[in-house]
């Protein structure tokens, strides 16, 4: 018998284009991360959803670009300054978001890093700076919405964003690997603490997604691969989709899980992978 070679799609499946439906109207979010590009889409997504967002991120100039595309405070959407290693700065983004908004119903925590290198050459400083941003800073920001919600006795909903390199794991990646697995056991942790409250709390486990950070992680595998980038990106496309998930549709799981009618999910990780991982 010859090699086994899996067959990749001969087609592949189309991006959807759904409509979009006022289904957040009257609710305010605030969107860690909103600069990037799975935080971008999902800004963008809850604001034609008639949301009012605050958009938080490390990078001021590109917020408030972003706020200002968005329409700015006209369609209710503030650039809000946040830094994920600056417990001070967390809590005056949290406050600073309730400020504008008026109170808070939600928080879609999005911001993340990762740091490629081997296992062996994975130093504490790699898994200290993924630790501090992909898991405490947002534990500490969800930690902030939800005293807000318990305080004004507001039901709300919280989404994290893992990957699913926390469930299955990737080359080169230990450290981000071991943070985004960290994430989903707190938000199952937060989800059971803070049901007493009516505080929902999910994760999203994207993979594949066509974003710059995934395109720093291609080059970073390019530079030991003969092969170009376009090479690796079809390896990294999910088999059944053919192609690499699109900001939008994390997006769009993202705003389901925070509407008030996704009530029996919770403390679940969702997979948002085009059918890469089994569980």
């Amino acid at each position: 018998m010859g090699e086994y070679a899996k067959p990749r799609r001969a087609n592949v499946i189309a991006p959807p284009d759904p409509e979009v439906f006022p289904v957040h109207a009257g609710k305010r979010f605030l969107v860690s991360g909103a600069t990037g590009g799975i935080g971008a889409a999902v800004a963008g997504l809850l604001v034609r959803q008639g949301a009012a967002v605050a958009l938080a991120d490390l990078d001021d100039v590109a917020t408030r670009t972003l706020a200002d595309h968005l329409d700015g405070a006209s369609a209710g959407v503030h650039p809000v300054p946040l830094d994920l290693t600056d417990p001070e700065s967390i809590a005056a983004a949290a406050e600073r978001a309730v400020a504008l908004l008026g109170g808070l119903d939600g928080l879609a925590n999005v911001a993340g890093i990762v740091r490629m290198a081997s296992a062996a050459d994975h130093t504490r400083d790699l898994w200290a700076d993924q630790f501090e941003i992909n898991v405490m800073g947002p534990f500490e920001l969800a930690r902030r919405v939800a005293a807000h919600l318990i305080e004004e006795g507001r039901p709300g909903m919280i989404v994290n964003v893992s990957s699913d390199a926390g469930k299955q794991g990737h080359a080169e990646m230990i450290g981000y690997n071991a943070s985004k697995a960290a994430v989903i056991n707190w938000t199952r942790g937060a989800a059971k603490e803070w049901a007493q409250y009516s505080i929902n709390v999910n994760c999203v486990c994207p993979s594949a997604v066509d974003t710059p950070m995934l395109r720093q992680v291609a080059l970073d595998h390019e530079q030991g691969t003969p092969d170009d980038l376009e090479t690796i990106f079809g390896v990294m496309a999910p088999e059944q989709l053919g192609r690499l998930v699109t900001a939008a549709e994390v997006a769009a799981v993202i705003s389901f899980l925070l509407q008030d009618s996704v009530q029996a999910i919770r403390g679940q990780a969702i997979n948002v992978d085009g059918g890469n991982c089994p569980y």
